[in-house]
């Protein structure tokens, strides 16, 4: 299930943090020693993590096959790189989305 199928996560994890700092606060009020305002600012420091934690969104490329690959493509990265191992990263580089294996193909027909 991705992130942003289950914005209950986000919701349950700020009430939390909200009761947590509403008690820290009330603490905080009845004895204001440095303990309690170190309790607010790691209740603090979580909430901002959690908040832009969440927010952020990761995205991979599009899967693409080796038939999206140009041929000219394969053979110059072939020609310019002296290893197999640097022409497929070479190769990867320049089409994102191409697997692993997928480029390997491409770089070494024969195996």
């Amino acid at each position: 299930m991705k992130a942003k199928e289950r914005p209950w996560k986000r919701y349950g994890l700020a009430a939390l943090l909200a009761a947590l700092a509403f008690l820290t606060v009330s603490d905080i009020v009845s004895d204001p020693s440095a303990w309690n305002w170190s309790k607010l600012l790691v209740v603090a420091v979580a909430g901002l993590f959690i908040w832009y934690g969440e927010s952020r969104t990761r995205t991979s490329p599009e899967k693409i096959g080796p038939e999206a690959v140009p041929d000219e493509d394969v053979e110059a990265v072939v020609a310019e790189s002296g290893r197999t191992v640097y022409a497929i990263k070479a190769l990867r580089e320049m089409h994102p989305g191409l697997g692993l294996l997928d480029a390997k193909r491409l770089v070494q027909p024969d195996n």
